[in-house]
């Protein structure tokens, strides 16, 4: 992936000044969004699969040249919400949230904005925002679900592996605690397994409210094995970052908004929702 020669004191919206955006905004207008969602994971910190797109958004970020909006951590988690840990969103109520993030953020000038998950439950609140945004103001934003960019990595790439390499990546792998306790997941109930088998989509709960969930340690963990797992999982990271063609979408995404604005709207404008 090319790198862009452009450098900026820092690529997270919050930390910029309002004179700093302005400027950005004369040459570029994309933004990255990592929605998470907190929730529980087996020993793992209640914030990882929000972790996960947040330093996938910081390197995509640096490398096409866009801002990053941080803090969007607590949207809808799904089965995981019998946990302690869990905080409950529902797709309904962070659609009509991320709708207004966007709309302001649209207003500002930023046309180019690509909503990054890894959490497989996100597409019940992205895919209705997505459709309806582009309807209601006539922008085409992205939904990037991070799960089917790891399917393009080759060899294969281990995504709790890459949530100890985020955490690596941004500096907080100290928040990874050393001594979880080495337990087994507990497997899901037949009946679930039933239902997915067929093909289809349910709505359901885990039936424990931390072992079917996230990773757990089959041995004592140590600072040295924190750090190995770590530097492996950003491996993993790199090597989905050079899969994934940030590029190509940007450009795509800018010229299919040039084709609606000039062909589509014009034409049958009048017709349209």
């Amino acid at each position: 992936m090319r790198k862009h020669r452009v450098k900026m004191r820092t690529r997270y919206f919050d930390s910029l000044s309002n004179g700093e955006i302005k400027t950005y905004l004369r040459r570029s207008d994309v933004i990255f969004i990592p929605v998470g969602t907190v929730e529980y994971h087996g020993e793992m910190p209640v914030g990882a699969e929000y972790v996960l797109p947040l330093a996938f958004a910081e390197r995509l970020a640096e490398q096409a040249d866009g801002l990053l909006l941080p803090h969007l951590a607590c949207f809808y988690p799904g089965a995981t919400s019998v946990g302690l840990g869990t905080i409950h969103i529902s797709p309904d109520t962070g659609k009509a949230y991320l709708r207004e993030v966007c709309a302001s953020l649209l207003r500002q000038g930023f046309r180019r904005q690509v909503l990054l998950t890894a959490h497989g439950p996100a597409f019940l609140t992205l895919e209705p925002l997505i459709r309806g945004f582009f309807e209601e103001f006539r922008c085409p934003i992205v939904h990037l679900d991070l799960g089917s960019q790891f399917r393009l990595a080759k060899p294969r790439v281990d995504m709790d592996l890459m949530i100890w390499g985020a955490y690596h990546l941004l500096g907080r792998l100290d928040e990874i605690p050393t001594k979880q306790r080495v337990r087994r997941r507990v497997k899901n109930p037949p009946a679930l397994g039933r239902v997915f088998g067929t093909g289809a989509h349910v709505g359901f709960y885990f039936t424990h409210d931390e072992l079917q969930h996230g990773w757990w340690p089959d041995r004592k963990m140590t600072p040295e094995l924190r750090a190995e797992r770590a530097r492996t999982g950003l491996e993993h990271i790199n090597r989905v970052l050079k899969a994934m063609q940030i590029e190509e979408l940007l450009a795509g995404l800018r010229q299919l908004d040039r084709t609606m604005q000039r062909k589509v709207w014009p034409k049958f404008g009048s017709r349209l929702p």
